[in-house]
């Protein structure tokens, strides 16, 4: 079976971008199979340092070239897709589209097909303060009818991803998570999104009486599934 390799534009966080890798070798083995080394495609990781995009975007126009620049490279190093395992970057996914030539696929657009497939209409959504303010989603919810419920707490959940960034994986931090996630399913949610990747290496389905929607394990599951060529993956956002 030929693969497509695949590129993974990360390091925003550094630790969400290693269990990526590691969500992708899961999937190669679920998916078709793999057992020996040659049976998993070639990946070529990018670590890449960007200014802060948790809590506000602190540079833009300097962060658009930056990961631009990364997408490229990536490119050039023979990529034939590309993944970036952070929601928040992905408010600059329309620019890294414009300038490279191999498709992106989009962990919003994979998670609102997803979410769809599974038959949730109203999700509580986690994410960065950025996500939020400026809607990085775009309209993938939207064009399924799934109504997103956010927590009046986002400053808390900023705090807590910081922590998560710098290494902190504290016991009242997941106390404050869970009690979050109680307040969301309060309001409606059926489902909550973990749409930080770093979340998933905080909190797992068992410890919450709610379906957790795993954009990180989504995201590897689409790259697999293009890499191999049984793609249902978006390469875009829906227009």
């Amino acid at each position: 079976m030929k693969k497509k390799i695949i590129g993974i534009l990360g390091g925003f966080g550094p630790e969400s971008t290693a269990m990526f890798y590691q969500k992708i070798i899961q999937q190669c083995q679920e998916q078709y199979g793999a057992v020996y080394d040659a049976d998993y495609p070639e990946m070529l990781i990018y670590n890449l340092p960007i200014p802060n995009i948790v809590d506000g975007l602190e540079s833009p126009a300097e962060t658009s070239r930056i990961l631009i620049k990364g997408a490229k490279k990536l490119e050039s190093f023979g990529s034939e897709m590309l993944a970036i395992p952070c929601n928040t970057a992905h408010y600059f996914a329309k620019d890294i589209e414009n300038k490279i030539n191999i498709p992106l696929i989009n962990i919003f657009t994979e998670t609102a097909k997803k979410i769809n497939l599974e038959g949730y209409k109203r999700v509580g959504f986690l994410s960065t303060k950025t996500t939020i303010k400026y809607k990085s989603y775009g309209d993938n919810f939207e064009k399924y009818g799934i109504t997103l419920i956010l927590s009046e707490r986002q400053k808390e959940i900023t705090e807590i991803i910081i922590n998560l960034l710098a290494g902190k994986k504290l016991k009242e931090d997941k106390t404050r998570l869970k009690q979050i996630i109680r307040e969301l399913k309060g309001k409606g949610a059926e489902a909550i999104v973990l749409g930080c990747t770093d979340f998933s290496t905080f909190i797992k389905q068992e410890e919450i009486d709610i379906k957790i929607v795993d954009t990180i394990t989504i995201l590897a599951e689409a790259i697999v599934q293009y890499s191999i060529g049984t793609t249902t993956a978006t390469l875009s956002d829906p227009a």
